[in-house]
């Protein structure tokens, strides 16, 4: 039995929580809303079981082995309590956010402990405290560490995946193309990802992935923009879930456009390289509150 904290309880957090807690690992949920049980609908890994949760940090007894930040990217200085409590220098923190800032955002927060990035993908949707209805995919990369590796080793097999992967720049831009592709037009049409079918969607998809795919080759990633048709069609092809931006608006909670477009904004600038698509996108979105 190993000892993880979750500091965070959306749809990503609960999922990962639950399936670490059914595969018998001891796991205590950090939150703000407390729930006592884990309820996830899922065609490939269902569950429902109890929950360890506490939602005041002072509670926390002390560090803990692992940590995953599971909370927005925005909501990061709001975690600092929980971090300062469940980290020591024996703290291994995997952020498992949206980005390709989030461990240099984690770091001020996390004491001596080792802070890991993370590129997630689990397609999830939150209904209620510890409810979560999953969709799709349960895997996250890092870096090719020890450390990661030792991780990887406890996750549950089949319900999670940890991948360390000598490629983790390639993987943490790819998946931020793929998020400012379709995080801003779901959002501001307020669809879910069937939107991506509609006249027009494909070649909207493309240009926005390119600025993107180039920014990210000017920061060592080897993104092939000859992909990006192939990415295009899938994501037309979607017909079904949201996005993680889409839920947020439709919910009216605060959007972390900042963490995607604002972090190609911020290398971009880097590189004198000008992304009008992913600054209109910006903008747009900051408008929505």
């Amino acid at each position: 039995m190993t000892s993880f904290a979750v500091v965070g309880a959306g749809s990503v957090g609960v999922y990962f929580a639950a399936q670490l807690a059914a595969a018998g690992h001891d796991v205590l949920a950090c939150v703000r809303r407390p729930f006592d049980r884990y309820l996830v609908e899922s065609r490939e890994a269902p569950y429902e079981g109890p929950a360890r949760v506490l939602s005041d940090p002072a509670d926390v007894a002390g560090p803990v082995p692992w940590v995953l930040l599971t909370v927005k990217a925005h909501q990061t200085a709001g975690a600092a309590g929980w971090l300062e409590r469940l980290c020591g220098p024996d703290t291994t923190v995997i952020v498992v956010q949206n980005g390709v800032e989030g461990a240099e955002r984690t770091a001020p927060f996390a004491g001596p402990a080792t802070v890991v990035p993370g590129v997630v993908y689990c397609g999830a949707e939150l209904l209620e405290p510890g409810h979560i209805r999953h969709y799709a995919r349960h895997t996250i990369f890092t870096p090719d560490l020890p450390v990661a590796h030792e991780l990887a080793a406890l996750f549950p097999s089949g319900t999670t995946e940890l991948v360390p992967t000598t490629s983790y720049l390639d993987e943490a831009w790819r998946k931020l193309a793929t998020n400012t592709v379709v995080n801003g037009i779901t959002a501001l049409t307020l669809r879910d990802m069937s939107v991506m079918g509609e006249a027009g969607m494909t070649d909207l998809a493309i240009a926005i992935g390119e600025e993107a795919f180039a920014v990210a080759r000017a920061e060592g990633a080897t993104l092939d923009p000859a992909s990006l048709p192939a990415l295009a069609t899938m994501l037309a092809q979607a017909r079904t879930g949201g996005t993680s931006m889409y839920y947020d608006r439709r919910d009216g909670r605060p959007l972390e456009h900042d963490a995607l477009y604002g972090a190609v904004l911020r290398a971009a600038a880097r590189h004198g390289i000008d992304v009008p698509l992913h600054r209109t996108l910006n903008t747009l979105l900051a408008a929505c509150g």
